[in-house]
């Protein structure tokens, strides 16, 4: 049986910051892994994005006053995923909560070119993403672009 020490709360918190600025490696290498496990489905990628808010009084940081998804007059954090047709994620990025999100997308799929050697897909969104210059950026070489209608809808 395999015991663990036990672990502060503190201390995984404090790793975080040791972590963070290796996020990019950590991702290609856990997809680079997992893709000789799981057959990750790469001809469709899905990118969105959410925010997080925090109940605080001032603005500090990424924590910047911006439109909630819940519409709650707080600061947000937001967050821009890309996941593979299978569901699994790719990458991740974070941005400030007062930066609209549509040029979120380009930067990441960028990465998802050069550090995931992927360059025949196609990229899901939801309307707001949208916008002229990712229907155009993605309408280079082996890529496409599509506009998918909310499940709400």
């Amino acid at each position: 049986m395999l015991r663990f020490p036990a672990i502060a709360e503190q201390h995984i918190y404090r790793a975080l910051d040791i972590l963070a600025p290796e996020s990019d490696v950590i991702e290609k290498s856990v997809y680079q892994n997992s893709a000789a496990l799981v057959d990750r489905q790469t001809e469709i990628l899905y990118y969105d994005c959410t925010n997080f808010y925090f109940e605080i009084e001032n603005a500090a940081g990424l924590k910047q006053h911006g439109g909630s998804k819940e519409s709650r007059p707080h600061h947000i954090v937001q967050m821009g995923l890309f996941m593979d047709g299978s569901g699994l994620p790719l990458a991740f990025v974070i941005h400030t909560g007062n930066q609209n999100e549509q040029p979120t997308l380009k930067p990441l799929e960028k990465r998802i070119l050069k550090d995931f050697q992927l360059s025949k897909f196609v990229v899901c969104t939801d309307a707001v993403l949208s916008s002229h210059e990712n229907r155009l950026y993605n309408s280079m070489g082996y890529r496409a672009f599509i506009t998918i209608p909310s499940i709400k809808s």
